[in-house]
């Protein structure tokens, strides 16, 4: 092979190298950026239609993948300077849980289920949306996302009179 050509395809290499070193970078400044908007954006919205964070939950009955045999609430969360605590009944039901979901609707690690959940004797339970565990009972780490979105989902509930008592939301100061 010729020399200069060898030079060719050696800078070729090289460039391509540096070029591959740098998407990761270059991704992750893309991605972020974009979390930001997104998340901006959603503040807005939410200021407009006059829903605070942290402060309700709302019945959802229809949208994608929506089933009419689950009672869905939903929590929009803002972890950043306080914590989240909601209150409810876990009602008697094939299945139940309080999911996270972040900016891009995925849905984060930590999460309480009728299998993990710690509740009184009457049902009632108290969860927690932080961003700074500390060990309590049905404590959620939101720190993947501290700004986002709860679902509250009951499937096939058979006390629709508990599945329907809308769960109380309240921000909390952190210790």
């Amino acid at each position: 092979m010729p020399r200069k050509t060898a030079r060719r395809l050696g800078m070729i290499g090289l460039h391509l190298a540096v070029i591959l070193l740098f998407l990761p970078a270059i991704y992750f400044c893309l991605r972020e950026g974009r979390a930001r908007e997104i998340a901006r954006q959603t503040e807005q919205k939410l200021a407009r239609e006059g829903t605070p964070p942290n402060t309700t939950a709302w019945p959802i009955d229809e949208g994608q993948g929506f089933n009419p045999d689950n009672r869905y609430w939903v929590v929009v969360y803002d972890c950043r300077a306080a914590d989240v605590e909601i209150k409810g009944i876990v009602p008697k039901a094939k299945y139940w849980s309080l999911v996270p979901y972040n900016e891009y609707m995925l849905p984060l690690d930590s999460y309480v289920f009728d299998g993990n959940v710690v509740k009184g004797k009457d049902g009632a339970y108290t969860a927690y949306l932080t961003t700074q565990p500390k060990g309590r009972p049905n404590e959620i780490d939101v720190s993947a996302s501290p700004v986002g979105g709860l679902v509250i989902r009951t499937s096939f509930p058979e006390d629709a009179v508990a599945a329907n008592r809308t769960p109380q939301v309240r921000p909390i100061a952190r210790d």
